[in-house]
């Protein structure tokens, strides 16, 4: 069958970047084409292109045979094409079915809306996806699952030909992405064409079809996943054989100091009762589901959260954590789970973002006292260790791309002056050589004595980086694991309730 849509010779110019250079791109029905690549490779361009977001320097659309040109994204989408991003486009104080129809509600008489029709085909779309939510509820009440799912049904609703998927299992549990799997099998049965963005290998051999690989803003190729492997994807991104995760984890000698202390810790409604020694030098994985308390623990121990008993010990001092001021003051450094609302500053540059959580920025009174070579070098040497893709210094964050910005929010807790970091979800959105190079930078900061708990739904993630690792279910330990019994299967068992075997 001919491609459902064609992209060809598309390219993007920005000052100073080439975005994409003369790339050729098509979708067929019914089927899911991964596209994959290097933070900064050109995936989001292309995608902003296809979803109308971005007009393209050079180059043509064609959908269905046919040229187009979207002068908007509500082009595209009366067009066929709908995007899901990782920043769902819901309004939380809605309820399920007012998203659902928002913008096109099928009205009556002088213009009331018809509830009846809304809430009838809310139902059906849903029962379509499987989704056992009340229409009434608010999306705001939702899981992170729940609420991609809504996304999907109001595409079903407008009968979208094309549905883009960037990184859709960022933030979803095991259960969730299965679920996920299911619908995209659905979608492909109704001809619909998914357009997958994801960085995890493993989620692209279970359910595309084929893969197209960018790698600085060219297209390297566009193959059948049959006869591929992980190893071969991953050449065709970095134009090199990336070395084994497996080879991250080196021991290395924990001190007996404890530089984090906690002790019968509760924060009502989240966790209760947790209690761990974080010792100098040491990676701590925490894992658990949504819902475990996980992401909590380390809101609380930044201050974010009531703590109402227990105590928390710095080097052996008791400390009292009710801000995240206080957290800083004792040198507890937290990286959000949610870069785009707790991370980012919009509105500031790529080195203002990085270097606005050093303390010496703390104590400026005006731009006046700020040494811009000082910053500039700092900004500088930590653009180079972590291989932060910028056109400048002075860029505004939002132009970046999100791994990238992901990259700039570790870069942030690199050079505050803290000695305890928690890292939620370090790697999430960045390419698997930069994850790579991420697990290698935590091991080598244990090694320079900074402690560690490292907060992740990515397992595999934990089996590389972590000393030890705390599982946590419905807010309450499950077990605290040491390294010779730290395994995806053994974390996997207490995250869902079971016990391990005594022999793994």
């Amino acid at each position: 069958m001919p491609p459902i849509l064609s992209l060809t010779g598309i390219s993007k110019q920005f000052p100073g970047v080439t975005a994409l250079d003369s790339v050729d791109f098509n979708l067929l029905a019914g089927e899911v084409h991964a596209l994959m690549g290097e933070n900064g490779a050109g995936k989001s361009t292309l995608i902003n292109i296809i979803s109308g977001l971005l007009h393209p320097t050079a180059g043509k659309i064609s959908l269905a045979g046919e040229e187009v040109i979207f002068a908007s994204a509500v082009q595209a989408q009366k067009a066929g094409i709908s995007t899901i991003t990782q920043e769902f486009n819901l309004v939380p104080q809605l309820t399920v079915a007012e998203n659902i129809f928002l913008g096109r509600e099928p009205t009556v008489g002088i213009g009331l809306l018809n509830w009846g029709k809304i809430k009838r085909h809310a139902s059906e779309v849903l029962g379509e996806l499987g989704l056992n939510v009340p229409l009434g509820q608010r999306v705001s009440y939702l899981s992170v699952g729940d609420r991609q799912l809504v996304e999907i049904a109001k595409a079903l609703s407008m009968e979208f030909r094309i549905i883009t998927m960037d990184e859709p299992t960022a933030a979803l549990n095991a259960g969730e992405v299965a679920r996920l799997f299911e619908i995209i099998e659905r979608l492909k049965r109704r001809g619909i064409a998914v357009l997958y963005v994801s960085h995890r290998l493993r989620e692209i051999f279970q359910i595309a079809d084929r893969v197209t690989v960018l790698r600085d803003g060219k297209r390297v190729d566009t193959r059948r996943l049959d006869g591929l492997t992980e190893d071969d994807v991953v050449t065709m991104m970095l134009g090199r054989a990336l070395k084994k995760e497996a080879a991250i984890y080196q021991e290395i000698p924990v001190t007996e100091k404890a530089a984090l202390s906690v002790n019968n810790l509760t924060a009502p409604g989240f966790v209760t009762d947790i209690s761990f020694d974080l010792h100098v030098g040491e990676v701590m994985g925490c894992a658990g589901l949504v819902g475990s308390g996980r992401y909590e623990l380390t809101r609380a121990l930044f201050g974010l959260l009531r703590i109402s008993s227990g105590e928390v010990k710095i080097n052996g001092r008791l400390v009292p954590l009710n801000s995240s001021n206080d957290a800083i003051r004792y040198g507890i450094y937290m990286l959000p789970e949610e870069r785009k609302i707790e991370g980012i500053f919009p509105d500031l540059t790529v080195r203002e973002n990085l270097l606005i959580s050093a303390k010496r920025l703390f104590h400026r009174l005006s731009e006046l006292l700020i040494n811009v070579d000082e910053e500039e070098k700092q900004y500088q040497g930590m653009r180079n260790s972590l291989d932060i893709r910028a056109a400048s210094s002075g860029q505004k964050i939002t132009k970046l791309s999100g791994g990238n910005q992901q990259k700039v929010m570790l870069g942030r807790a690199l050079v505050s002056s803290s000695r305890i970091l928690l890292l939620n979800e370090p790697t999430r959105g960045v390419d698997v050589g930069t994850r790579v190079e991420i697990h290698a930078a935590i091991r080598k900061l244990a090694r320079s004595g900074y402690a560690i708990i490292v907060s992740s739904s990515d397992i595999p993630e934990l089996v590389s980086v972590s000393d030890r690792c705390l599982v946590l279910s419905a807010g309450r330990t499950k077990g605290l694991l040491d390294r010779a019994q730290i395994s995806e299967d053994n974390i996997t068992a207490l995250a869902i309730g079971q016990e391990i075997r005594s022999d793994n």
